[in-house]
């Protein structure tokens, strides 16, 4: 059986866990004021699952790298082990004249526990 996540001790009794886990993140000192469009933030430790891609088209290689990501905390993986769909999700293309290489990353939810 797969494993599951417990229930957040901080969460109201009776009340819907987030849909999404995000990390701890903090804007540093020295940031300054940012464009409305972005925000600079440091994150603490984590832990992260990646995949990579390499396709000539965009769309194709987005959605293949996303349904990986999502195959691996529905349950899809080594461990047999469900987590919480995390945010941020980052990619990253390798620079080149196609076929490109895409790098697609997401957190790997912290509170789990073995649910036999």
């Amino acid at each position: 059986m797969a494993e599951v996540l417990e229930p957040d001790p901080g969460a109201a009794e009776g009340s819907e866990a987030p849909a999404v886990e995000t990390p701890g993140w903090e804007v540093p000192e020295d940031a300054g004021p940012q464009p409305g469009s972005y925000e600079i933030r440091h994150y603490g430790p984590a832990k992260w699952v990646s995949t990579a891609v390499e396709s000539m088209d965009w769309d194709s290689a987005m959605q293949t790298g996303f349904t990986r990501l999502n195959s691996y905390i529905q349950g899809k993986n080594e461990k047999e082990m469900k987590i919480k769909m995390t945010a941020p999700v980052t990619s990253y293309v390798e620079p080149g004249s196609g076929p490109f290489s895409l790098s697609m990353d997401s957190l790997v939810a912290k509170r789990i526990k073995n649910s036999s």
